[in-house]
């Protein structure tokens, strides 16, 4: 696992949040059954971690992120403990679930959370018990047993237990329903609910009492912006905080992309002809099915097969066969207002189409530069793009050789649609819309542009408070 690449992912879904997870440390701990915090550091299990997707990788450091972030430590002081860690888990994953990310199995699923805060949630859960404690013990299908249901699963009951098979028969055989009257040994016991560890909250309580009275005489700096960030994000509430992220995300999505339109320095009628040296390319995974978007060929390659071969006079003869492969040709948009980055994304698509398709790569502004036969990955790396002048997409269009099937244009749109209509497929980056006179519009979506521009976002945000 990555952990500066899980980051920069935290930074980009949830900017609001972005000091938390600047300021907090992840230290991988092998006594930790799948993820905790302290209220300072966040504690993962690296075994774990490669268990489970990418997407479920997210939403365990997020779910901690939040804990850290809406100070829910410092909060369950004087609470029920094992209510307050289902309300704050309940609310914290109903969120996290509707922004697109994937719960992974144990972890408390209550849908309708959605509509509280974690105080709201946690009054009500106190409500339920207290009216059940009224009826007696033969209740067990009310909505408590049921959040007591949902938290079973990864989680473990003693952060430093190295069994975790035992810790979890443990969490299961815990009483949500435990008395108020119950012993000073048993209120001290955190019983953990979900798919992560709350046992270290009591000692972070006990570590804030300390530095509240060693602060006093000195004055404590380190953790302060991610305090402040708590204080308000507490203030607000989890609903409103939620609300405020989105808004935030969809905000710095268009500032990117009114960033991409303003690094045009040469749009118009000049030419520029620059060589550009793109290194570093990489790979990506792509961003459409090509295989189906491409259209059947009639272009034939032939190749002497093997594999139905025949035996004449004691030697092995190859049958001739044809075999179908389409030919594409890849028309770039390398003028002024096409950053470094929009090129690299560019040609790692062009890595994605080879396996489908014979590929001609070729770019273009005001002129165009000819096309370049491309048959191995390494070619796509050592490729040399020309460019950095103002766009005419007439020059564009009218560069395809005329019998070829596919016909494709990677670009930001940003200049006047061509007078000449052709049945070309127009990858379009940055959100502007475009209206061709023929051929087939793909828009990169905000989460696919959110996935391909995370790096440079992450760059922007790091270290900003709300």
């Amino acid at each position: 696992m990555n952990l500066e690449s899980m980051k920069r992912k935290l930074l980009v879904k949830y900017p609001l949040f972005g000091s938390v997870v600047v300021h907090s440390n992840f230290i991988s701990k092998t006594s930790v059954g799948t993820a905790g915090t302290d209220g300072t550091n966040i504690y993962y299990n690296s075994n774990f971690m490669e268990s489970i997707t990418d997407d479920q990788q997210v939403f365990i450091f997020a779910h901690e992120i939040c804990h850290i972030a809406f100070n829910h430590i410092v909060r369950s002081e004087g609470k029920d403990q094992n209510l307050w860690n289902i309300a704050t888990d309940s609310v914290i994953n109903a969120f996290l679930k509707q922004d697109g990310l994937s719960i992974i199995e144990g972890a408390v699923d209550t849908p309708e959370a959605i509509h509280y805060d974690a105080e709201e949630m946690y009054q009500k859960l106190l409500k339920e018990k207290q009216q059940n404690s009224g009826q007696g013990n033969d209740t067990k299908n009310t909505n408590l047993e049921q959040q007591k249901q949902n938290g079973k699963g990864f989680s473990n009951a003693n952060m430093e237990s190295s069994n975790h098979q035992n810790s979890q028969s443990q969490n299961q055989k815990s009483n949500l329903e435990s008395s108020s009257t119950s012993s000073k040994s048993e209120e001290n016991e955190t019983c953990d609910v979900g798919h992560d560890t709350h046992a270290m909250w009591d000692k972070a309580i006990e570590k804030k009492h300390q530095e509240e009275q060693s602060s006093k005489m000195q004055n404590l700096n380190s953790e302060n912006e991610k305090n402040e960030e708590a204080k308000e994000l507490t203030k607000i509430g989890e609903k409103e905080a939620f609300k405020q992220n989105k808004l935030e995300r969809k905000k710095q999505l268009e500032e990117l992309r009114k960033s991409l339109a303003s690094q045009s320095h040469g749009h118009g009628s000049m030419t520029n002809s620059e060589t550009r040296n793109i290194t570093d390319i990489g790979t990506a995974k792509p961003l459409f099915d090509w295989r189906t978007l491409l259209k059947e060929a009639i272009t034939y390659d032939v190749d002497w097969s093997y594999q139905n071969a025949g035996i004449e006079d004691g030697v092995v003869t190859a049958y001739l066969e044809e075999i179908t492969r389409p030919e594409t040709e890849i028309i770039l948009d390398t003028s002024g207002s096409i950053n470094e980055t929009l090129v690299k994304n560019f040609l790692r698509e062009c890595k994605n189409i080879l396996p489908t398709s014979k590929v001609k790569v070729g770019c273009f502004d005001t002129m165009f530069y000819g096309f370049t036969e491309i048959k191995t990955l390494s070619d796509i790396d050592n490729l040399k793009l020309y460019g950095g002048g103002g766009t005419n997409f007439d020059t564009a269009v009218n560069s395809f050789t005329k019998r070829v099937e596919n016909k494709i244009i990677f670009t930001d749109g940003q200049a006047n649609m061509p007078n000449t209509s052709i049945d070309a497929i127009w990858i379009v980056f940055g959100g502007r819309k475009i209206h061709p006179p023929g051929g087939k519009v793909i828009y990169i979506d905000d989460h696919q542009l959110n996935q391909l521009y995370h790096c440079q976002i992450a760059g922007e945000i790091k270290g900003k408070t709300k």
